[in-house]
Formats: C-alpha cells, sequence, structure tokens
C-alpha cells in the first residue's frame, strides 16, 4: 500500500519503549569496552596489540558463518510474525557448516601472519568464541524482528556482564593473551546456554530443522546480506589486520584503543538502527508515506546526534584516553581525533543501511560497501607506511565519506524505482 492509512497508529508509535530497551542494549558496550580497557592496562601495548588483531580477525570471521541470516531474520519476522519458530530453527541448522569453515580459516590465517604461539592459540579460541556470538545473533535478531526489545536486552546483558566477570578474574589473576581468550569462550558458553532458555520461551522448540523451501528463501534472502556484512566487518577491522602485518604490535595496540573509543561512541547510530530496522520492514509493504517519514526523521535524527557526540568526544580525547588505557595509550589522541570527524558520515550511514535492509535494496549496499572497502585499503597502503596509526585512521574516514556518497545516490535511485 502506498497511501497513507489514517486508522493505523504513527509510525513512531512504540518506539519510545524500543529505544530505551535498545539504548541499554548498546549501552552496555560500556562492559565490553571495559573488557579492552583491563586488557589493555594489564596487557601492555604490545600483548594488546597481539589480542587486537585476533579479536578483529575473529569479528571479519564471525560475518563468514552468519552470511546475513541474522538481518534476514529480523526483516522476515517482522512482516509474518508467526514464522519466528520456523525462521529460527532453519537459521540455526544453516550456520553448522560455515562456522566449522571460519574456524579453521582463522586459524591457518592466523598462523599466517603472526609466528607466536600464543597469538596463534587466541586466534583460534577467539573464532570459537565468534561462533557463538553468531547464534547469540541469531536469538537476538528473531526477538528484535517480534520487536521483544526487553528480552533482547536481557539477552545482550548478560553476555557481555560474563564477559566482563570473567576477563576481570583471568587479568587481574594474571593472565596472558591465551587465558583472557579461554575467558572469552567460557563466557559466552555460558550466555549462550541461557539465552537459548529464553528463545525456548518465545518459539517453543529450538531444534534444528531441515525445510528446504524455507532454507532456500532465507538463503536467498540472506547471500546479499552476507556478502555485505562481510565487507562491511573486513572494512571496520582491516585497518587493525593491515597496521599488524605493515607496522608493529605497540602501533597496533594504540589505534585499537582509539578505534575502540571511536566505535563505541557509534553504539548511539547503532541504536536508532536496531529499533528502526523492523519498524522500516513492516511499514515498507504496509504503507510507503510512513514508511518514507519515519526514514527521513531517522537520517536527519542520526546527522545531530553524530555532531553532538563528536564535538564531545574530540574535546576529551587526550584524558579519555589517559583515564581508561593509562599508559602510553594518550599517544593516540590524534587518531582518535580523526576517527570522531567520520562521525558525521558513519551515523547517517547506520541509518541507511537500516533503510536498504528494510526495503531489500542488498544489492545497493554490496555494490557501495564494495567500493568502499576497495578505498579503504587502498588508502591504508598509501597511509599506513606513511603516517602508521593516523593515516590508519584518516583512510577510514575516507572510505566512510565514499560510502555514504554512493549510498545516498543508489538507495536514491532504487527507491523511486521501487515506487515507479
Amino acid at each position: 500500500m502506498n497511501r497513507s492509512t489514517p486508522d493505523l497508529p504513527r509510525p513512531t508509535s512504540g518506539l519510545s519503549r524500543n529505544f530505551i530497551y535498545a539504548t541499554a542494549s548498546s549501552g552496555s558496550a560500556v562492559l565490553l569496552l571495559w573488557v579492552l580497557v583491563l586488557a589493555g592496562r594489564r596487557l601492555g601495548t604490545e600483548a594488546f596489540g597481539q589480542f587486537s588483531f585476533a579479536v578483529a580477525l575473529a569479528t571479519i570471521g564471525e560475518s563468514l558463518m552468519d552470511w546475513g541470516l541474522h538481518q534476514a531474520a529480523i526483516r522476515s519476522v517482522a512482516r509474518e510474525r508467526g514464522a519466528a519458530g520456523a525462521v529460527f530453527r532453519s537459521s540455526i541448522a544453516l550456520k553448522f557448516a560455515p562456522s566449522a569453515v571460519m574456524v579453521i580459516a582463522l586459524t591457518l590465517i592466523g598462523r599466517w601472519a603472526h609466528s607466536e604461539p600464543d597469538v596463534r592459540t587466541a586466534c583460534t579460541l577467539l573464532a570459537v568464541s565468534a561462533v557463538m556470538r553468531s547464534y547469540l545473533l541469531t536469538i537476538r535478531g528473531v526477538l528484535q524482528g517480534l520487536e521483544r526489545f526487553s528480552w533482547d536486552t536481557a539477552v545482550v546483558l548478560l553476555d557481555r556482564v560474563l564477559l566482563l566477570a570473567f576477563s576481570a578474574a583471568v587479568l587481574l589473576l594474571g593472565g596472558r593473551l591465551v587465558a583472557l581468550s579461554w575467558a572469552f569462550v567460557a563466557a559466552r558458553t555460558v550466555s549462550l546456554s541461557a539465552a537459548f532458555l529464553i528463545a525456548r520461551g518465545h518459539l517453543g522448540s529450538l531444534a534444528p530443522t531441515y525445510d528446504p523451501e524455507l532454507w532456500r528463501d532465507l538463503s536467498q534472502r540472506a547471500l546479499p546480506l552476507g556478502a555485505f556484512l562481510i565487507l562491511l566487518n573486513l572494512y571496520s577491522y582491516v585497518d587493525t589486520v593491515m597496521l599488524s602485518v605493515m607496522k608493529t604490535d605497540v602501533e597496533t595496540g594504540l589505534y585499537s584503543a582509539a578505534y575502540r573509543i571511536y566505535e563505541g561512541v557509534t553504539y548511539g547510530a547503532a541504536v536508532l538502527s536496531a529499533v528502526l530496522t523492523p519498524r522500516l520492514s513492516a511499514e515498507f509493504v504496509r504503507d510507503r508515506e510512513r514508511f518514507s517519514s519515519l526514514a527521513r526523521q531517522g537520517f536527519w535524527a542520526s546527522i545531530g546526534l553524530a555532531a553532538a557526540l563528536g564535538i564531545v568526544t574530540a574535546a576529551i580525547a587526550p584524558w579519555a584516553l589517559r583515564i581508561l588505557f593509562q599508559g602510553d595509550f594518550e599517544k593516540a589522541a590524534v587518531t582518535l581525533r580523526i576517527l570522531v570527524v567520520g562521525l558525521v558520515v558513519v551515523f547517517p550511514i547506520w541509518i541507511l543501511q537500516a533503510i536498504a535492509i528494510a526495503t531489500a535494496t542488498e544489492g545497493v549496499l554490496l555494490r557501495t560497501t564494495a567500493i568502499g572497502v576497495i578505498v579503504n585499503v587502498c588508502a591504508n597502503f598509501v597511509l599506513i607506511p606513511a603516517a602508521g596509526r593516523d593515516g590508519a585512521a584518516l583512510a577510514t574516514v575516507i572510505g566512510e565519506a565514499v560510502n555514504v556518497l554512493l549510498l545516498l545516490r543508489g538507495l536514491g535511485w532504487a527507491l523511486r524505482h521501487a515506487s515507479a
């Protein structure tokens, strides 16, 4: 339906409640930040750089096993809530083979990139942790599609509290890189078990099922999303991987400290995106005028929020690094300020991505992100040898600027074509 339907509630109805829960979920990222802060303080810049490399590798690899099923599940469930159980059971079954491939691939890459046994072991353990996190995302995707944001928040908080508790215990007892990686695996084992119990209360049976028609439908919907997410994670963390290979572990550690603070700030956009994606997905097939109104509000709100957070973060950059990470990490203040410039394009990117997912225009996401990755990698090859961590930060901002311009152009054309 393309015309407004006055008897329906406003497209923003109920979003304030969802926004509060999504804010609590994203706000709990401060717990992850404290995990990294403790790691930086206890391990030192060099070992923290090694840990950051393993985390970046696992994060890139995680998208290889998820392959867009998380986002496809949100959209499918939002449009047909009665299918939530079937979507979940098929999604977890579809992940079995990719998870094994991902762990093997990351183990081999870790062995190629680093000769140190501890780093190699950490790469394997964090890959296993990433598998469990991917299953957590499947549970969260179904809960978000149902707009059960309170339970989604419970799953996120539990996971992050356990991760902080296990990691803090290991680090404060003198554990190093391998022990910290084991802490990630142990925490995720407990949180995933609890999340399955929560999912059972909403979905009934959780046994993986083979439904050829649903598998084919989910796979077709997820493939372009998955390709996009692989490129997106590659785009987000390739700087860390390239710094680790082209420069030193110390340089990687300093960059990672700045990037983690920057990444924490971007959770503001993640909140908006998480709340808007299921609602936009429903409104796009129900009422195009309401969809357009909500999309515009989200886009302009993201720019205003980015400007406010960017100014504050740039002002406190040296203080934040000194207080949080201590030691030599204050040297990364310039790096953080360069990254913060990109917030004014990163926040709108999150909303544009939500719009693309809601409207099934994943082809636009895939093309624009692929170009962004190419630009980012090329810029890193030029800027990292010349400027190290600051060059990596500048390459990130350049890639983001190109990405948002391409998204605006591509989505504008795709939505006009859909309306016609």
